[in-house]
């Protein structure tokens, strides 16, 4: 049996189709490791988080570290497509970001049980350890016509690696010290924020440009 930290490294490919009975599965077991840890984590524990019959989680999981290693991944995925789909269909990409932001911001707060990182802060570093390079690969993507629409108004490239690498450890930085409203303000205001940072260099620039004419 491997032990849990490294299955929860794995990045293993969901395989089981995501119904109710399977999402409360996973959802009851995040439940049950901010509880009692993962290394006392029974499969009896995970039958009364998530409210249903031993034969239905048997169905799905032969054991615990099948779950750990699906709860894992379904998280991570459903951040993705969570994340993926917020701006999808939004044309300002101001107000894509703020859209984006929001999720984000809402996803981790709804996804994270309380004391999880109290109670086991190794299953919390190996997953995000693991994960971090998608989590910033579906924040790009989300925003991708924000960072076009920014190159296009600077004049110049935006660092988007560095400025969603921000974004992700930022955010992810809530989970160490909780945020309050002030801060949930803050992450309301950052698009309008970035938006008259951006207006505010090309207005310079083009005084510049037409002084040197």
């Amino acid at each position: 049996m491997k032990p849990a930290i490294a299955l929860i490294e794995e990045e293993t490919p969901l395989d089981i189709e995501l119904s109710p009975s399977v999402i409360r599965i996973l959802s009851g077991a995040l439940d049950a490791i901010a509880a009692r840890g993962v290394k006392r984590l029974s499969m009896s524990d995970i039958i009364d988080a998530s409210g249903v019959s031993r034969g239905t989680l048997y169905r799905y999981f032969s054991n615990k570290d099948q779950v750990l290693s699906a709860v894992a991944e379904f998280v991570c995925t459903g951040f993705e497509s969570g994340i993926r789909e917020a701006g999808k269909g939004i044309a300002d990409p101001i107000e894509r970001l703020r859209a984006v932001m929001q999720f984000y911001s809402r996803y981790t707060e709804e996804n994270t049980p309380g004391r999880i990182f109290e109670v086991e802060p190794a299953f919390h570093l190996a997953f995000f350890r693991s994960r971090f390079s998608r989590y910033k690969q579906a924040v790009l993507d989300a925003l991708e016509p924000t960072f076009d629409y920014l190159d296009h108004l600077l004049g110049d490239e935006v660092n988007r690696d560095g400025f969603v690498e921000m974004l992700v450890r930022i955010q992810l930085s809530t989970m160490l010290v909780p945020a309050g409203n002030e801060w949930e303000k803050l992450g309301n205001d950052t698009a309008d924020n970035i938006l008259k940072w951006a207006l505010t260099i090309a207005a310079v620039r083009n005084r510049t440009e037409e002084g040197t004419q």
